[in-house]
C-alpha cells in the first residue's frame, strides 16, 4: 500500500469489524450441576433395569444436587428433581417384581 498522509483512499480495504459479548461470558455462565445429570441417568438406567443400586444412588444424588443448586445458583434442578423421581420409581418397579417372583 502507499502512504496517503493519514488519508483513506477508494482503494483501502475496510476496517475489519470488532466483535463484542453480548452480556454474556463463557467463563462465567452457570453450568449445570454434575450431580443432578448423574442423578438423573441413574433413575433412567435403574428404571430399566429394575436398580434397587442405582434408584437410590439416584435419589442421594438428586438430593445432594438440589442442596448445592440452592447454595450455587447453578443450572440443573429439573434434573434433579427427575432423578429423585425416577429413583423412587425405580425402587417401587424393583419391589414389585420382587413381590410377583416371590408369590409365584
Amino acid at each position: 500500500m502507499r502512504d496517503t498522509g493519514g488519508m483513506s483512499s477508494a482503494f483501502d480495504p475496510p476496517p475489519p469489524p470488532s466483535y463484542q459479548s453480548a452480556g454474556t461470558d463463557f467463563a462465567q455462565s452457570q453450568s449445570t450441576n454434575g450431580k443432578a445429570t448423574a442423578s438423573m441417568v441413574c433413575g433412567i438406567v435403574g428404571i430399566v433395569l429394575f436398580g434397587i443400586i442405582l434408584g437410590p444412588i439416584a435419589i442421594i444424588l438428586g438430593v445432594l444436587a438440589r442442596k448445592e443448586i440452592e447454595a450455587t445458583g447453578q443450572r440443573g434442578r429439573g434434573m434433579a428433581t427427575a432423578g429423585i423421581v425416577l429413583g423412587i420409581i425405580a425402587v417401587v418397579f424393583f419391589f414389585v417384581f420382587l413381590s410377583i417372583i416371590l408369590s409365584d
